[in-house]
């Protein structure tokens, strides 16, 4: 099964300190949400080279492909469900399953075979609503690193970064936009530190 949607998401670093100030001050949901996420690239970062990402995520006994694409605002994010056996069998032998994603990689002449999995993070994940937008916070693992941030998932950028900056601004926190994203920083610390 695919779905298609568009992501409009705005994201801040946060020091240790600031995550469990954040943590400890928005009533986010008991439950923590951990997620093993693996980043797929060519070797000469062919996907890096157009803004795509691709992504195999399991969590909580369930796994999906995802391909975000860059649009004039947010990103086109195609998803593809996976069973648990053929998503173990991508780690293992870096082969992109048929199907949309598969698909849409052929359509930009960009060969699916050529990719392979570059870097894994290990997130931790809790999450709330705040003034009608979905807000969530992450430590996120990968190779010797653990970074912490901040996100707003919205209906537009504007919306997204001003929630953002509204909570930044009510707990004395530095506003700064992330651009560089956790697939970006796990692939950067995977290839560094080889």
């Amino acid at each position: 099964m695919a779905s298609n949607i568009i992501e409009i998401e705005s994201k801040v670093l946060l020091s240790r300190k600031d995550y469990e100030k954040v943590k400890k001050t928005l009533d986010f949901l008991p439950t923590v949400k951990l997620q093993s996420n693996y980043y797929l690239d060519s070797d000469d970062r062919i996907l890096k080279q157009f803004g795509i990402i691709v992504r195999l995520r399991t969590r909580e006994g369930n796994a999906k492909l995802t391909l975000k694409a860059p649009l004039s605002e947010g990103l086109l994010e195609k998803n593809q469900t996976m069973n648990l056996q053929e998503a173990t069998s991508l780690v293992k032998t870096n082969i992109i399953p048929k199907g949309e994603i598969r698909d849409f990689l052929e359509i930009l002449h960009i060969n699916p075979d050529n990719l392979k999995i570059l870097a894994e993070l290990t997130t931790e994940r809790r999450e709330c609503e705040y003034n009608s937008s979905k807000v969530n916070i992450s430590k996120n693992t990968y190779g010797d690193v653990i970074d912490y941030e901040i996100e707003c998932d919205s209906d537009s950028r504007i919306k997204s970064d001003g929630t953002l900056k509204e909570i930044c601004d009510n707990l004395k926190i530095k506003f700064e936009l992330n651009n560089i994203s956790k697939e970006e920083r796990a692939i950067n610390e995977a290839l560094n530190s080889k």
